[in-house]
């Protein structure tokens, strides 16, 4: 009886939480009656350190919803937060991971307009599914929806022809696809965030719900934690990017800590210094010779000072390249040699090397000749790979010697620069050898390294590590845009046949005008894009009124004319092409003001919209419409010089009709 009662507070205090899970592989799925994934994971972890009692309920995702409304269960997994059903239900607010939709299908599709009288099985009350028909409804596009009860169904109906095609998420298609008669289409839409729903209002959801997010938190920062565990045991290669941008944003805090550090130091040894002069020269005041000869040290020391704040700099510049595309690979090496060298003046010889396949290959030299290093056949095996960070090594070329065939590595030593000692470090992309990153000293010289220059080349190391990241996550993000660009352009010309082409040559128009204006690569690109993509709006005009032979009726344009903002609408919904979007809503503004959608004049109009609307006007005036024959390009560029000031910024015209006229000349 005493036990029991000693118990009975014991039982109280444990929290016992019911949570839905439903068919949804790998974040939550049922295996021999037994609740798995990576929703699971994390769970069971949180509610193992915090004594929660943990009840997994199992059932379809529709009936699991209605539970959860009732009060049935208490969460949700799995679910992709909106602001519509944040009505409904309260949310965590950390993320569990993110999530788009993906169109499969039993071939392979170029827009959705391919979709058009098709059958296509959805999921019911899914968030995919529901952005899906809106952009069908947007597109105008009819489908036969067929409702189902989770992917894995969605999949079922396609191989078995009940279905032409389905929406699933990315995650379930990456992992499940290839293993069923669909294709994966490059239609993809509706990033969304997945969280835990929990019953609206419940009190209990201000007990856990802190809890979750902050576990969440925690595990995300520690990188051998629960969720990067079931991370790479559930999702494998599908799910590694962001890994690669916490890598690439660790090495550029590491390398910047590091400056920052040398910097204080520096500072606090010249602070120090002068003290000491200071103290002298008041010692010294008698003596002129001696006081000039301190003045001399200080200037001296000041000039070593501003020459660190330099290089400081430099280092700043050098580490905001490795986010971008501004400087090209050789260009960005060359520069990290020189500044590595600059650090380490005892060393006069420096190289990057990368591993491509069974070759090694220099990419860049200092000292050595790059051009016979290039020529060389050298293979993987003939470098010294057996180092796992950075560290010193003496005469290296004997250790070449011995790995190279004798005639390679004559041909080799004539090439390298006699070496005494070097610092090697290895470049490493996700784990694995890429390349090597070396300083060396001269043979002869009596200059030897320390462990703080070694520190110092890991350091770089990890910047051109960084670098190579960084630049294999832009180059997958750059073709998402440009797959997602193409097919809205696509989408484009197979509605309005006289659009053809039109697209493709506004944008190249609009980046050859910015290149002429000597803009930067990043804001050309953007004109690039937006110029590809400036007149998908018109896909809600109906085809009777693009290709109507006579004058349009005061309603007839009223349609036209939103179709900008039709456009920047369908672009908002494209993740990280918020910038394009503006762009292109406002390529129909003019300079007097009296343009649309919003009537901005002058320079309230973002120069890159200003740029397009020449671009479009030429191309509209030179091409042949149901309406008009094209005119010259004489004709044409008159008619924009007539309307510089009103419709058009007039240094821009001025520079374009230029361009033309060179063009043609």
């Amino acid at each position: 009886m005493v036990i029991t009662m000693l118990l009975l507070p014991l039982v109280a205090f444990c929290l016992s939480i019911k949570v839905g899970i439903y068919d949804d592989y790998p974040m939550c799925y049922m295996e021999n009656n037994t609740p798995k994934g990576f929703y699971v994971d994390i769970l069971k972890y949180i509610a193992s350190k915090e004594k929660w009692d943990l009840v997994f309920v199992y059932d379809k995702w529709g009936k699991l919803l209605d539970m959860l409304e009732k009060g049935e269960i208490d969460a949700l997994a799995a679910i992709a937060y909106t602001a519509e059903r944040e009505k409904i239900y309260d949310f965590n607010n950390e993320p569990f991971i993110s999530n788009w939709g993906i169109v499969v299908a039993k071939k392979q599709l170029i827009s959705i307009f391919e979709l058009s009288g098709m059958t296509v099985a959805l999921v019911k009350k899914d968030v995919y599914a529901e952005r899906f028909l809106k952009m069908l409804e947007e597109f105008h596009v009819d489908v036969k929806a067929v409702w189902v009860d989770n992917y894995e169904e969605v999949m079922e109906y396609i191989d078995e022809g009940k279905a032409y095609a389905g929406v699933v998420s990315r995650f379930f298609s990456t992992l499940e696809s290839h293993k069923r008669s669909c294709v994966e289409t490059p239609i993809i839409f509706a990033s969304v965030d997945l969280k835990m729903a929990f019953k609206k209002g419940s009190a209990i959801n201000l007990k856990i719900i802190p809890v979750i997010d902050r576990y969440l938190k925690e595990m995300k920062s520690q990188k051998r934690s629960v969720y990067w565990k079931s991370l790479s045991r559930y999702f494998e290669a599908s799910f590694k990017m962001p890994e690669w941008l916490k890598l690439f944003i660790l090495i550029s805090i590491g390398s910047l800590a590091f400056l920052l550090i040398i910097l204080i130091i520096l500072k606090r040894l010249v602070n120090i210094r002068t003290r000491e002069l200071l103290q002298r020269t008041k010692e010294l005041q008698g003596a002129n010779q001696q006081i000039n000869a301190m003045n001399e040290q200080m200037r001296s020391l000041y000039n070593e000072l501003q020459e660190t704040f330099d290089r400081f700099q430099d280092i700043m510049v050098l580490t905001s390249q490795v986010g971008t595309f501004e400087a090209s690979e050789k260009e960005f090496l060359e520069n990290v040699l020189d500044m590595a060298l600059k650090l380490v003046p005892k060393a006069k010889y420096g190289s990057v090397s990368l591993i491509k396949g069974d070759r090694w290959v220099f990419i860049t030299t200092k000292g050595h000749d790059i051009e016979k290093l290039r020529d060389l056949p050298l293979r993987r095996e003939y470098a010294v790979v057996n180092i796992d960070s950075a560290k010193i090594v003496d005469r290296i070329m004997d250790k070449n010697k011995v790995l190279m065939p004798p005639e390679l590595f004559e041909e080799f030593s004539k090439a390298a620069k006699p070496v005494k000692s070097s610092i090697l470090s290895p470049l490493k992309f996700g784990g694995k050898l890429i390349g090597f990153f070396s300083l060396d000293i001269p043979e002869g010289s009596e200059e030897t390294f320390t462990e703080q220059d070694v520190e110092i080349v890991d350091k770089f190391s990890r910047i051109i590590s960084g670098f190579y990241v960084a630049r294999r996550y832009m180059e997958v993000e750059g073709k998402f845009h440009k797959n997602v660009a193409i097919a809205l352009v696509k989408a484009l010309e197979s509605y309005d046949p006289y659009m053809k082409g039109h697209s493709e040559r506004v944008a190249q128009y609009s980046t050859n005008l910015a290149e002429r204006l000597h803009f930067e690569k990043s804001m050309i690109r953007k004109i690039y894009w937006a110029g590809l993509v400036h007149d998908i709006g018109k896909i809600i005009v109906p085809r009777s009124i693009l290709n109507k032979a006579g004058k349009l009726t005061e309603e007839e344009y009223e349609i036209v004319k939103k179709h900008a903002l039709k456009g920047y609408e369908i672009l908002l919904e494209v993740e990280g092409m918020d910038e394009i979007a503006k762009i292109v809503k406002h390529h129909h503004e003019r300079w007097d003001g009296r343009g649309y959608p919003d009537g901005l004049k002058e320079e309230q109009i973002p120069i890159e919209s200003r740029i397009i609307a020449l671009s479009d006007a030429f191309d509209a005036m030179t091409s042949a419409r149901p309406y008009r024959d094209p005119l010259s390009v004489e004709e044409a560029l008159n008619e924009i010089m007539e309307n510089k000031g009103t419709q058009f910024d007039p240094n821009l015209a001025d520079v374009f009709v230029q361009m033309i006229m060179t063009r043609s000349a």
